[in-house]
């Protein structure tokens, strides 16, 4: 009998996959992808059509290389990519099982159970694409999501560097090298990685640069991100206040001044040139707060175009990304970009220049790294525990003010600021 259900079963596959086949339902990726092109009229200025060349096999999944016609904007598909992942994706009404799947059930007690696994198996996979191009359209299809999340270690760190680990991807981790491409931008929807990609940038810049890094913290979210980093020894300015936020970019904007006419008046270009081991960081989470202030945004704008060759560098997150939020001169100045999950095209547009953040899945760390060409990356996690095991043995105790020498009024039970006792004889 199990032979029966057995031979039933893989006759009724052989049939089915017979079936798509020849009613133009395809069952392959490499027949969906052709009519995900057809039905989204991707062809030529004449009607040519997008061919495929040959496909390639790699470790969880396969590479489609297509001849795409003469005159093909091909950022066509890579603004739609979602529409080829989609239709990747869907779901016939047929029994779509692999044959070679089928083949290898052993048909003892246990049948039902192997038909069952195959099936939840082919349910829960969801396919996702990748697309490149070299003079031919790359697409690589891959069989099952990326991790969704990768735990920070010390072999994320590059001592010496002030290049930080911005997120992995399938083939490796990607870096951002700030004396390389200087400022950066960070965009996304509250809880899905803008605040801890901010404080995984403060802990690996302070473990690579121990002495050579100086911080300017202004968390306009009510300082829940940065509190902990308040006390640390490369801190030169910490504020959640937007009130204060003014007078400590001026005075930053001073000292950047200072340091860029000393580096051009001894002969260098700039700071890297010059040999000169300390950056400053500028880094304000939630800038929107600011971005009303018109010469506050005067000198973040300064900032972002003049402070590479000082060694001052800006990164500047926002959660809502718009014209006025992230000005137009500040973007032209900072082309690399980080985005997480946004509520739709035109918030992705403003902080990536193009569209995609909104179709991100809805997973924290998940983003688009923008910098020349995009990646989508998962930020590795770092959690406040490993934060404080990490940065306790760089706080520093600073003096109150009146230690500091401010003149106060002494508390009552003080006599010049010094403590005071009556005896009474009994």
């Amino acid at each position: 009998m199990l032979f029966e259900i057995g031979s039933t079963i893989i006759m009724s596959g052989v049939a089915g996959y017979a079936y798509l086949k020849t009613n133009g339902s395809p069952s392959n990726d490499a027949g969906k992808i052709q009519k995900i092109f057809a039905n989204s009229g991707w062809n030529g200025r004449n009607g040519e059509t997008i061919r495929l060349q040959r496909k390639d096999k790699f470790k969880g999944g396969v590479e489609y290389v297509y001849q795409i016609p003469l005159g093909f904007d091909r950022k066509k598909i890579e603004a739609d990519k979602h529409i080829l992942e989609d239709g990747l994706n869907i779901r016939h009404k047929h029994l779509e099982v692999d044959l070679y799947d089928l083949l290898k059930i052993k048909f003892d007690k246990t049948v039902l159970k192997q038909i069952k696994k195959i099936l939840t198996n082919k349910k829960i996979k969801r396919k996702e694409i990748e697309l490149d191009f070299d003079g031919m359209l790359r697409i690589k299809v891959y069989n099952e999501c990326m991790q969704d999340q990768h735990d920070w270690d010390e072999s994320y760190l590059k001592k010496g560097t002030w290049s930080v680990s911005i997120g992995q991807t399938r083939q490796g981790v990607v870096r951002h090298d700030f004396d390389e491409h200087k400022h950066l931008i960070i965009a996304g929807a509250t809880g899905y990685g803008k605040s801890a990609i901010l404080k995984l940038i403060v802990v690996s810049l302070v473990l690579q640069q121990l002495d050579n890094v100086n911080l300017h913290l202004i968390d306009l979210k009510g300082g829940s991100a940065f509190q902990r980093f308040k006390d640390l020894k490369q801190i030169k300015n910490f504020t959640r206040d937007p009130s204060e936020a003014k007078d400590i970019l001026e005075a930053i904007q001073k000292d950047m001044n200072k340091a860029y006419t000393d580096i051009v008046d001894q002969g260098f270009e700039d700071i890297k040139e010059s040999g000169r081991k300390e950056r400053h960081f500028i880094i304000i989470d939630e800038a929107a707060d600011i971005a009303g202030d018109s010469s506050c945004m005067d000198v973040v704008t300064d900032i972002a175009r003049r402070g590479r060759g000082a060694g001052f560098y800006l990164i500047y997150a926002t959660q809502y990304p718009s014209s006025q939020s992230i000005p137009q001169q500040t973007k032209r100045n900072i082309p690399s970009r980080l985005c997480f999950v946004l509520d739709d095209a035109t918030a992705s547009n403003t902080a990536l220049g193009q569209t995609g953040a909104e179709e991100l899945p809805l997973i924290p760390g998940r983003g688009i790294y923008k910098n020349v060409k995009s990646q989508v990356v998962q930020t590795p996690y770092i959690n406040n525990k490993e934060i404080k095991k990490r940065i306790e043995p760089h706080i520093v105790i600073r003096p109150r003010k009146e230690e500091e020498g401010d003149k106060v009024e002494p508390r009552q039970g003080e006599k010049g600021g010094s403590n005071t006792f009556e005896f009474e004889e009994v």
